[in-house]
C-alpha cells in the first residue's frame, strides 16, 4: 500500500462585490476497494463551514452557502492523505467471446448497468463517425479489445492543453483531432456504448511520476466486463488504471463529475485559477509542517 497527498486549491477573484454565491465541490478522493481517506484538510475563505453531501452515485461533494456575507474572492484548499493498493488488473475470464456477447445482450444485464449504456451529449457517437476497426472483431475476448482499443483511442487524438472546452462532445473532438483527457475518455465510452458494452467516465487525481505534481484532474474509462467485473482504462496515457490513479467519483460523463458548480449573485467578470499535486507522503504531519512554513515565508 502506496500513501500520497494530494492537494487542490481553487482561487476566484470577482471584478464586483458577491452578494449571494453557492458552490458544489466534487474533489475528496473516494474510499472504495483499492484505496481509502485516511486523513483530510479544508481551509476556505467564507466564514461558514461547508456541509458534505453524497451525490447519485454516492460520492461525497462539499457545498458552499453565502447567503449573508458578502465577498471579493473565494478560495479553497484540500489536503488529503490517501492509501493507494494496486487495482485488480487482469481483464479474462475463463468465459468465451461468445458467451461474452451473450451476457452483453441479456436483458437482465443491460438492465442493471442502463446508466452507464445510455449515450450522453458528451459521450454520443453513431457508426459511421469512427472507423469500423475501433468496433469488437467476432470472436474477440473483450479483454484483448480493451487493451486494443484503449491504444488506438490514444492514438486518435493530440493531445493538446485549451483545444476543447468541458461542453465539447466526443463527436467534436474527434473531427478536430486534438484534445484533453476529457476527451479521450468521451471518445472511448462512446465507442464502448455504441456497442452496448458498460462504460462510465471517471474524474482523480494521477502521480504522474514519482513525487511529480499534475497541474490539473484527471480523466479516465471504467468499463464492466462479464465474470470479471470493472476494470480502468486510461486512453490518454495509453495505460491501464494503477496505483498512481486516485479516483473521486464516477459518472455517465463529465457533467456528473465537474469539479465545480456555482451560482452566484454579481455583476463582472471574474478569474478562477486551480493547481493540483500529488506526492508521495508517508508523513502527512510532515507535509501539514512543510505548508505551514511555506506559507509564513
Amino acid at each position: 500500500m502506496t500513501d500520497y497527498v494530494v492537494e487542490y486549491r481553487t482561487l476566484t477573484e470577482y471584478e464586483k462585490t458577491v452578494k449571494q454565491g453557492v458552490y458544489e465541490f466534487l474533489i475528496m478522493p473516494c474510499d472504495n476497494e483499492t484505496q481509502k481517506l485516511k486523513h483530510h484538510r479544508l481551509l476556505y475563505s467564507m466564514s461558514r463551514a461547508p456541509f458534505m453531501a453524497n451525490n447519485k452515485y454516492g460520492f461525497v461533494t462539499l457545498h458552499f452557502h453565502a447567503n449573508k456575507e458578502t465577498f471579493e474572492y473565494f478560495s479553497l484548499n484540500l489536503l488529503a492523505q490517501v492509501a493507494k493498493n494496486v487495482p485488480p488488473m487482469d481483464l479474462f475470464s475463463n468465459l468465451g467471446a461468445a458467451e461474452e456477447k451473450a451476457i452483453l445482450e441479456d436483458i437482465n444485464f443491460q438492465m442493471d448497468h442502463q446508466s452507464f449504456l445510455h449515450t450522453t451529449t458528451l459521450s454520443k457517437l453513431k457508426p459511421g463517425d469512427f472507423s469500423d476497426y475501433l468496433l469488437l472483431q467476432t470472436g474477440e475476448l473483450l479483454g484483448t479489445y480493451l487493451q486494443r482499443l484503449n491504444n488506438e483511442v490514444h492514438n486518435l487524438l493530440r493531445y493538446l492543453s485549451g483545444s476543447t472546452h468541458t461542453r465539447t462532445s466526443a463527436l467534436d473532438a474527434l473531427l478536430g483531432g486534438a484534445g484533453v483527457c476529457q476527451d479521450f475518455a468521451h471518445i472511448m465510452i462512446g465507442i464502448l456504448r455504441n456497442q452496448g458494452i458498460p462504460a462510465r467516465y471517471v474524474s482523480g487525481y494521477l502521480n504522474l511520476t514519482n513525487n511529480a505534481s499534475d497541474s490539473q484532474l484527471h480523466a479516465w474509462v471504467e468499463v464492466y466486463i462479464p465474470d470479471v467485473g470493472w476494470r480502468g482504462f486510461d486512453p490518454t496515457n495509453n495505460t491501464q488504471e494503477n496505483d498512481l490513479f486516485i479516483k473521486i467519483a464516477h459518472g455517465r460523463d463529465y457533467l456528473d463529475c465537474q469539479p465545480i458548480k456555482g451560482v452566484l449573485n454579481t455583476e463582472g467578470g471574474h478569474k478562477t485559477s486551480y493547481e493540483v499535486s500529488v506526492r508521495n507522503g508517508n508523513d502527512y504531519n510532515w507535509f501539514l509542517q512543510e505548508q505551514q512554513q511555506q506559507q509564513q515565508q
